[in-house]
């Protein structure tokens, strides 16, 4: 593959401004009935919306707004988004070049620096440094077992942690192997932003009450610490799944070390 050089661009800000949606008394995490009864399963969590939107040319400029938003003191304020973007150009909408997420209060919580570009104007390119290299723990805030919500578009949803995002020294390891098999040229197959996550445990109710629950692996930006009180139930459940997967996952182990035993066993 020849390696083609990777355009010049002027970068803008384009900050969103998220709160709570509309909540006669306080703010708190919930299993909707109605989206039970319409979707057949709900997840514990809280209802957000995207109340503004701005855009800024420089990232102080944008960071200059949010302490001024912030000061403001607004009851249903939830989060800040900063997304860095390419100017005059067409790029997949919800690509970026890197990313920010500040809390209520204005501090930064999270960046990611991995660009999710790799398509602009019809053409394939990769914008800015879209390879993922690991995260230095020191920066990652929580532990297995810690209860955190994870923010969407328009629901925050309640979930647990079960694995921390793979560290530099893990990333060097991979980075090496993908190097090894199909050279330094890697575009399109290497570690990029879908791997700077968690990986978290979450459950749904539904109709019967019946639970269902399983794993994903949302952006490590996106992972927050409870803004609310956390009701017990939901702790309580949360833990519950995180058990079970741990318990499923460590006799599937067993089971294939058990397997490759009595393979060897019979060369």
């Amino acid at each position: 593959m020849t390696k083609q050089s990777k355009p010049k661009f002027k970068s803008m800000f384009i900050l969103h401004v998220c709160e709570y949606r509309g909540y006669d008394d306080k703010p708190a995490y919930c299993i909707d009935d109605e989206e039970i009864e319409r979707y057949g399963g709900a997840s514990p969590g809280i209802d957000i919306w995207e109340s503004e939107i701005g855009y800024f040319q420089t990232l102080r400029a944008a960071e200059n707004r949010i302490k001024r938003i912030s000061g403001e003191n607004r009851e249903d304020l939830y989060t800040f988004v900063i997304e860095e973007k390419p100017q005059e150009c067409m790029i997949h909408i919800g690509d970026y070049l890197t990313i920010r997420r500040y809390l209520k209060d204005g501090s930064l919580w999270q960046v990611s620096n991995v660009s999710s570009i790799r398509h602009y104007d019809g053409k394939d390119y990769e914008m800015g440094d879209t390879g993922f290299y690991g995260r230095d723990l020191r920066t990652i805030p929580f532990k297995e077992g810690d209860i955190v919500e994870i923010a969407r578009k328009n629901f925050v949803k309640l979930g647990i942690i079960w694995d921390l995002p793979a560290t530099k020294k893990q990333m060097k390891k991979i980075w090496s192997r993908y190097i090894k098999r199909v050279g330094p040229d890697i575009a399109w197959i290497h570690p990029d932003d879908t791997d700077d996550g968690y990986t978290i445990v979450d459950y749904s109710v539904g109709k019967d009450g019946d639970i269902g629950f399983g794993h994903f692996h949302p952006a490590v930006v996106d992972v927050m610490p409870p803004s609310l009180p956390v009701p017990k139930k939901f702790a309580q459940q949360l833990r519950k799944c995180l058990r079970t997967l741990k318990k499923e996952e460590e006799e599937y182990l067993r089971k294939r070390e058990k397997e490759k035993q009595e393979a060897n066993k019979g060369k």
